[in-house]
């Protein structure tokens, strides 16, 4: 998502969604502004989704389309003849704030607290996992794949240790065991769609990790 993105999905409201008082349209459209929006802000300063309302008013004298938030500062972010270009207008004024806030934090967390632009250190939940546990190491598992009538099947996985893809047979000494796991983030690159925190050093993100998930491994993505 850029900063001018496909139509949301909306969703109508009539009367009964907003008290009489609040400054929205008795009726309009709801839709969300994801947290992570525009895509070009870093992931620590992500925020929850914002749900947002469009609407006609004649405040200005003129009938127009209005955008505000729903749940935080209830500010209009755009205002336009047409539903479409009110909302577009919106989402690129959000993006250009997001961008503001994220640069001031940044620079904050350098000049006054001397750390470094970004927390380092990026936790990322797996999920339940299955683990591939052998005399020759341990593993997560990436496919079981069969060798056919009467024969063993093959265990394919990853080696936490080296990244590399190994194999095993399912009738050697080998256990699959399901685990919580977690995965850290050491300055790589790519991308890390299931995180769940951001620390300062690795000590204590390795306690976080330790503490919270059954198994955990270091990523073995690009350098950032």
């Amino acid at each position: 998502m850029g900063d001018s993105p496909e139509s949301p999905e909306f969703t109508a409201y009539g009367p009964d969604r907003f008290a009489e008082h609040l400054p929205f349209g008795r009726t309009g459209y709801l839709f969300t502004v994801p947290g992570g929006f525009p895509a070009d802000v870093p992931d620590f300063c992500h925020v929850i989704d914002w749900e947002m309302a469009v609407y006609l008013t004649r405040a200005s004298g003129a009938q127009m389309w209005e955008v505000r938030d729903v749940n935080g500062h209830r500010r209009v972010w755009g205002e336009a003849r047409r539903r479409r270009d009110a909302v577009g207008l919106a989402f690129l004024e959000l993006a250009r704030k997001r961008r503001e806030g994220a640069d001031e934090i940044r620079e904050r967390r350098v000049t006054v607290l001397g750390l470094e632009p970004e927390p380092p250190y990026r936790v990322e939940t797996s999920g339940s996992v299955e683990l591939v546990l052998s005399p020759a190491g341990v593993g997560r598992l990436a496919r079981i794949e069969p060798n056919g009538i009467g024969q063993a099947a093959t265990y394919r996985y990853i080696d936490l240790a080296t990244g590399r893809e190994s194999t095993v047979t399912a009738d050697g000494p080998v256990t699959l065991r399901a685990v919580a796991a977690g995965l850290l983030h050491d300055r790589c690159a790519c991308p890390a769609p299931g995180l769940v925190g951001f620390h300062e050093n690795r000590e204590d993100a390795a306690a976080y990790l330790t503490e919270e998930y059954d198994a955990w491994w270091p990523c073995t993505g690009p350098a950032a």
